[in-house]
C-alpha cells in the first residue's frame, strides 16, 4: 500500500530518518518465557537420521523469507542444520499481499510480456503496485534481498504537482509546488503547529535508532522469542501498544490539532484507520515512511527469489490449498508430526514441522487434536477498496471540493478524518501515479491518460467518480478488495497476543501483525520463527540477524 505521506514528513522534519514501519528494541534478555497460556513446547531435539521435513503454509513475505531461510542456515558448513521444505501457497502468485497489476490492459492481472521479455525490456511499461507497495534504507532484509539477488530499485513517488490534506470540507494543509524542505514550510509548521513537529520527530527518531539494533548480534544472539506480549514489553513497545494513538500521542506532548490534522492522515493512507482507531504504535511507525523505494516490476520479486532460492516444493494454486493439519502425539523419545491435508487431497503429507505463514483465521484452516486453534485470538482485518483508473483529467475538478473553477488542484490528497468536520472525505487517498506512453493512452483516445491509484472503505460509485474527475474522463476503473491490514485496536492484555509456538512443531509468523504489519517485520518475524524452530530442532541459536550476516564469520564459529 502506499506508505509515504510527503506532507507528513515534511511537517515533522525527519530529513535524515529513513525507515518505513519500525518499532523500538532495546537489548534486554527475553529468554523465552511463554504467554501465560498453554501454548505448546520445544519437545526433544531431533535425533532420527534423516532431514526433518518442514511445511510453511503460505508464499507472502513471511512464508517465503522462512523458505529461504530455512535453506540459508542449511548451507552453512557442517552445522547440520538441514531440512526438507515445501511451500503451500493457495493463490496462483508468491508474495501474499504484494502484487501488481497492469489497469491499461483488457486483463489488468495477466503480464503482457512476451514469452522471453526481461523486466527492463524498453518496451514494456511496467506494473504498478496493488498490494505493498514500499519499503526503505532501514528495512535491512528487504535491502540485504534487493542486492543479494541483483533486483532493480525504483524511487516510489507519483506525479510532480500539489499535495493536499482534505478532511471533508476544508484543505487542513497544503504544499505549493513540488515536494521539499524550503524554510517557509517549516517556518508554517511551527507557526501552526508549535514544537508537535519537533516532538513528533523525536519519537520517530527514537523509534528508528531502537530499531535498528533489533537486527544485531546483540539482540539476536540472546535467543528466539516464543512470547510477543514479553517481546513487546523488553522492548518498550506495550506501552504505546496499549493506548489509541490520540490519546498516546497527547500524554507524549504532541498536540491535538497536528494529531487531529496531519498524523491521522498518516494513519488513515497507511493502515485505512483514524488516529482514534489505532494503537500508539501503529501511529509511531506511519510517521516513519520517508525514503521509499520499490522493487523494479513489482515487489513480490523479492519473495519469489527467496521461494526460487530456497530449493523448497512449491505447491501453488487452487489445488494446494491447506484444508487440514493434524497433529500426531509424539512418542517416547520422538517429536511430534502434522498431516498436511489439502482441500483437493493432492500434495499433502506428513511433516515434523509447521510454519503457518497466513493469516491464520483467514486461512479456512481446521487444526485437529491440538490446542492451537484456540491459543490464536481471531484477529480483525481492515477490509481496504484499491482503485485504478485511467484517466485524461491532469487533476481532479474544483467542483467536487466546492472550489472556483480557476483554482489550481493537487494530484495528490490525503483525507483526514478527525477533524470536526460535518462532512468526511468520501476516499482515504488520491495519488496521480504516472502518464501513460502515447501508445498506451492511444487505447483510450487522444490525449494524455493518467494512471490513478485510490484508497476508500467502500466501493467509489461511477457518479461519484463522474463528479471528482469530470463526466466522461473516467477511460477505466479497476477495483480491488483487500483485506490489507489488521485493525491495530490497542493491545490490553497477553491474551490478545497469539503465541510465536502455539503448538509443539507448529510455529506462527502473523502474529507479530498484532503488533505491526508490513513486508519487512513479516521476514523480521519468519526469521525469528526460523530461529526458534532450529533451537527446538538443533539447540541452535543464529549470532546475528540475516541482515547482518556474515557466512565466513558464522562458519568459522
Amino acid at each position: 500500500m502506499r506508505l509515504v505521506v510527503a506532507a507528513v514528513a515534511l511537517l515533522i522534519l525527519i530529513a535524515q530518518v529513513s525507515s518505513q514501519l519500525l518499532f523500538p528494541v532495546n537489548q534486554l534478555p527475553f529468554r523465552l518465557g511463554g504467554n501465560s497460556t498453554a501454548a505448546g513446547g520445544a519437545g526433544v531435539h531431533w535425533v532420527e537420521k534423516r532431514v526433518p521435513r518442514i511445511a510453511v503454509i503460505g508464499a507472502g513475505a513471511g512464508g517465503s523469507s522462512a523458505a529461504y531461510f530455512l535453506s540459508h542456515f542449511a548451507q552453512l558448513k557442517d552445522l547440520g542444520l538441514e531440512t526438507d521444505v515445501t511451500v503451500y501457497e493457495s493463490s496462483d502468485h508468491v508474495g501474499g499481499r504484494s502484487n501488481v497489476l497492469w489497469p491499461w490492459n483488457d486483463d489488468p492481472l495477466v503480464d503482457p510480456r512476451p514469452l522471453g521479455a526481461t523486466q527492463n525490456d524498453t518496451e514494456y511499461e511496467p506494473p504498478v503496485e496493488m498490494g505493498a507497495s514500499i519499503f526503505v534504507s532501514a528495512n535491512s532484509n528487504l535491502q540485504k534481498a534487493v542486492r543479494e539477488f541483483g533486483l532493480e530499485l525504483d524511487a516510489y513517488g507519483g506525479e510532480n504537482g500539489r499535495t493536499a490534506v482534505w478532511d471533508g470540507e476544508r484543505w487542513v494543509y497544503e504544499e505549493k509546488g513540488a515536494f521539499g524542505w524550503g524554510w517557509w514550510s517549516k517556518v508554517k509548521a511551527v507557526w501552526r503547529y508549535g514544537r508537535s513537529p519537533f516532538k513528533a520527530r523525536s519519537l520517530v527518531k527514537s523509534t528508528v535508532d531502537n530499531f535498528l539494533r533489533l537486527y544485531s548480534a546483540d539482540f539476536v544472539s540472546q535467543g528466539a522469542f516464543a512470547s510477543l506480549a514479553n517481546f513487546s514489553t523488553a522492548t518498550h513497545l506495550a506501552g504505546p501498544a496499549s493506548h489509541y494513538a490520540d490519546e498516546y500521542l497527547t500524554h507524549s506532548g504532541v498536540g491535538e490539532l497536528f494529531t487531529d490534522e496531519l498524523i491521522s492522515a498518516a494513519t488513515q493512507v497507511n493502515y485505512g484507520s483514524p488516529i482514534t482507531q489505532i494503537h500508539g504504535v501503529g501511529a509511531l511507525v506511519s510517521l516513519a515512511a520517508t525514503g521509499a523505494t520499490s522493487v523494479h516490476g513489482g515487489n513480490r520479486r523479492i519473495f519469489e527469489e527467496f521461494v526460487g532460492r530456497s530449493g523448497a516444493r512449491l505447491r501453488l494454486g487452487e489445488t494446494a490449498r491447506v484444508q487440514s493439519i493434524l497433529k500426531l502425539d509424539a512418542t517416547k523419545g520422538k517429536r511430534a508430526q502434522w498431516v498436511v491435508k489439502t482441500t483437493s487431497g493432492v500434495g499433502g503429507g506428513t511433516y515434523d514441522a509447521v510454519i503457518l505463514a497466513a493469516p491464520f483465521h483467514q486461512s479456512g484452516i481446521q487444526v485437529v487434536n491440538a490446542v492451537a486453534a484456540s491459543l490464536i485470538p481471531k484477529q480483525a482485518y481492515v477490509k481496504l477498496f484499491v482503485t485504478f483508473l485511467i484517466t485524461n483529467a491532469s487533476t481532479p475538478q474544483p467542483s467536487y471540493f466546492d472550489l472556483p473553477p480557476d483554482t489550481h488542484m493537487p494530484n495528490e490528497i490525503f483525507g483526514t478524518f478527525t477533524t470536526p468536520s460535518r462532512h468526511k472525505p468520501t476516499f482515504n487517498s488520491l495519488n496521480y501515479l504516472k502518464p501513460l506512453p502515447a501508445a498506451l493512452g492511444a487505447r483510450f483516445g487522444e490525449g494524455t491518460f493518467h494512471v490513478v491509484k485510490m484508497f476508500s472503505s467502500r466501493s467509489l460509485e461511477p457518479e461519484m467518480l463522474d463528479a471528482l474527475y469530470g463526466r466522461g474522463n473516467v477511460a477505466k476503473v479497476v477495483e480491488k478488495v483487500w483485506l490489507a491490514y489488521p485493525e491495530l485496536r490497542p493491545v490490553k492484555s497477553q491474551g490478545d497476543f497469539a503465541p510465536v509456538r502455539p503448538d509443539e512443531g507448529l510455529y506462527y509468523v502473523n502474529g507479530f501483525e498484532r503488533l505491526i504489519s508490513t513486508m519487512e517485520t513479516e521476514t523480521v518475524s519468519s526469521f525469528n520463527v526460523v530461529s526458534l524452530l532450529l533451537n527446538d530442532l538443533f539447540d541452535y541459536t543464529p549470532p546475528t540477524s540475516w541482515a547482518e550476516w556474515d557466512d565466513g564469520e558464522a562458519a568459522a564459529s
